[in-house]
């Protein structure tokens, strides 16, 4: 489409520090207004357009929307001990059959930042030794603590932001 990386791809380090965690909850909190300023407003035939067979702006909000509960239940994985992260679905089905496009985008919108809200509940409530907890991520197939998963989600944010501002760019 534009260059943009594959986020497949991507590889992250861990051992983010928990001194780290109230500049990546930030960012985290970030997310919901970034959209609104990026999706917000714009004419719904604008919202809707897929380029080369991508997802349209509309969809990348609602596969935000979509991963919350990926994120929230590897919140529980940690804190129940489990010794992996649960998987996602490589292929993304839920985003691709959710009709996204149909749903007006203020609701998808307002979607993401009620359960971006109940994600940040959850993990302010953690306490320092909750942090120190690792699970095998089940594609990077390395240890992450919250913090870790905190940062990939922000990164994870920014990647399809990233991919709107494109989007908006070409149309």
């Amino acid at each position: 489409m534009d260059g943009q990386r594959v986020w497949f791809e991507r590889t992250f380090g861990v051992g983010t520090s928990p001194t780290s965690l109230p500049e990546i909850v930030e960012r985290l909190r970030g997310t919901p207004a970034r959209l609104v300023e990026r999706a917000g407003g714009l004419e719904r035939s604008l919202l809707t357009t897929r380029i080369d067979g991508s997802w349209s702006i509309q969809e990348q909000v609602g596969h935000l929307m979509d991963l919350e509960s990926l994120w929230a239940g590897r919140v529980e994985d940690l804190m129940e001990g489990r010794p992996q992260l649960r998987p996602t679905d490589l292929e993304n089905r839920a985003t691709w059959d959710a009709s996204h496009n149909d749903v007006p985008v203020g609701e998808l919108l307002a979607g993401f930042d009620r359960e971006r809200a109940g994600f940040m509940a959850r993990v302010e409530s953690l306490t320092h030794d909750d942090l120190a907890r690792t699970a095998l991520h089940p594609r990077l197939l390395q240890p992450m603590t919250v913090v870790d998963l905190c940062f990939f989600v922000a990164e994870h944010d920014d990647h399809h932001l990233a991919r709107i501002t494109s989007i908006r760019r070409m149309l």
